[in-house]
């Protein structure tokens, strides 16, 4: 994971650590019930799903650079192990005494 990464997802944990703490859940514990929802439990589960979808993005994000910039640097991943002197792609059939 690239440095950039891991600092998104400190500063996401840093808002999502404000946005349920307690002077900001006191803005939101009123009577109003938008959709027949109380107010408090409204916020913190839209807090709780804007949270998720944003560390995914940052996550995927991160993943697609990763993977591309490996491609550039000329790393290749194997589908197999190989032997010494052998072709990892190549199954020979055992030898007979």
């Amino acid at each position: 994971m690239r440095q950039q990464s891991r600092e998104y997802i400190t500063i996401l944990f840093i808002c999502g650590v404000l946005a349920i703490n307690y002077p900001v859940l006191d803005l939101f514990n009123r009577s109003w019930a938008p959709l027949g929802i109380p107010l408090l439990y409204f916020y913190l589960y839209l807090a709780w799903f804007v949270l998720i979808v944003v560390l995914i993005m940052v996550v995927e994000r991160s993943e697609i650079r990763e993977l591309t910039e490996s491609h550039k640097s000329g790393a290749t991943r194997t589908k197999g192990f190989s032997r010494p002197g052998g072709d990892p792609d190549t199954h020979e059939p055992p030898e007979s005494p």
